[in-house]
């Protein structure tokens, strides 16, 4: 029975994962689809429509195109004739100036090629969200602050804290939230506490396996800068509370989908102010993560991972918007500065930026995959 139950386990396990696979691979495939259709809507020749980057595992010439997966997963492109991008295929048409040429296009058909992959991409979040308001979206009451890992020798360690203890409250400062509230909000009033109380005392409300536990913590101390700053010695996450599902009408499925989409995008703008405000990446997530987010998602039912995957899918389309070289958002710009100034980027200047954003991005996706492996194990 026990063999019966680990291989049962497992079994879950894989299955879970490979749904996730499955879903990220799809969010790439929607994303270089916007290219590709845009592209052909436009008459512009497409060499190689990739899914996932490296070795080839399956291809297929439809027409004039070769439609390829990949061995990894992490990626993909639509390799077009006039584009010079690194890593997108094996540019034998970069240079193309023939009728089909992506430079031969006015500008604004180059924008909508560049700009659709991000198109698809909330066009996907938004009927995932449509159809889960439809069928019952994941709904939860409230959310909580959920010790992660606690630091050896900490406060948090002395006084007994325990990794998944929820904090209910700090200082009688109530740190759970209606889900319409900022996550980063939650954790604002939460670190002020800390912070601003350096070998202070504060009191805790935990909640620890249904009971709730009241402790009294003196915080420690250290140096941020030129400030000391309060210390408690744990690493947290926003954990839902228990989960629902709500059903709505069509016709409000599609107002509710809308503002989803709006509510998910501010989310991500509050994010990228945190992070530079706190000049970090802590709290950011890489592909390991997100594959492991995923699977979790997916071990919930397929409403759990649609939700997840309807939120990934608008993060994809807001990282490409990003203003860097090997990005969507940073072709439109030389597109776009080339419109205004009716000439041409050098190539050598170009094709510079977008291996240097290359090397930024392979090393930014390095860093995150560092820092996924370490969470991962201290869990």
């Amino acid at each position: 029975m026990n063999l019966f139950a680990c291989a049962l386990f497992f079994t879950t396990k894989i299955v879970s994962f490979i749904y996730a696979l499955i879903g990220f691979g799809i969010l790439i495939a929607v994303h270089e689809l916007g290219h590709f259709v845009f592209c052909k809507i436009f008459h512009i020749h497409t060499p190689t429509f990739s899914i996932g980057m490296g070795p080839t595992i399956f291809q297929k010439k439809i027409g004039q195109t070769n439609f390829r997966i990949a061995a990894i997963p992490l990626g993909g492109y639509v390799e077009i004739a006039g584009l010079a991008e690194e890593g997108q295929g094996k540019q034998e048409f970069a240079k193309d100036s023939g009728q089909s040429s992506f430079q031969e296009k006015a500008y604004w058909k180059k924008l909508l090629v560049l700009m659709g992959g991000i198109i698809f991409n909330l066009i996907l979040a938004y009927s995932a969200y449509v159809v889960l308001f439809v069928v019952g979206m994941p709904h939860a009451k409230e959310l909580h602050i959920t010790i992660e890992s606690i630091t050896k020798d900490s406060p948090a360690e002395k006084c007994g804290l325990q990794p998944k203890d929820i904090i209910l409250s700090f200082n009688k400062k109530t740190l759970s939230a209606k889900p319409k509230t900022l996550a980063g909000e939650i954790k604002s009033k939460y670190l002020d506490e800390i912070k601003g109380n350096p070998g202070g005392k504060v009191k805790v409300s935990l909640l620890r396996n249904n009971n709730i536990i009241e402790k009294e913590i003196t915080l420690g101390s250290k140096k941020e800068g030129i400030k000391t700053i309060g210390w408690l010695g744990v690493s947290t996450h926003l954990k839902p509370g228990k989960i629902s599902y709500k059903k709505y009408s069509l016709l409000k499925s599609f107002k509710k989908g809308a503002l989803q989409v709006k509510n998910d995008l501010v989310l991500w703008a509050y994010s990228i102010k945190i992070f530079i405000a706190q000049k970090s990446l802590k709290g950011a997530g890489g592909p390991i993560m997100i594959l492991s987010q995923s699977s979790k998602m997916a071990q919930k039912g397929f409403r759990m991972l649609l939700r997840f995957l309807a939120f990934l899918s608008i993060n994809l389309a807001v990282i490409n918007i990003l203003p860097i070289g090997a990005l969507d958002g940073g072709q439109v710009v030389f597109e776009t500065i080339e419109a205004i100034l009716r000439r041409k980027i050098p190539s050598v200047i170009r094709n510079t930026i977008n291996l240097a954003s290359w090397v930024f991005l392979l090393g930014l996706i390095a860093l995150l995959s560092y820092n996924d492996i370490i969470s991962l194990f201290k869990r």
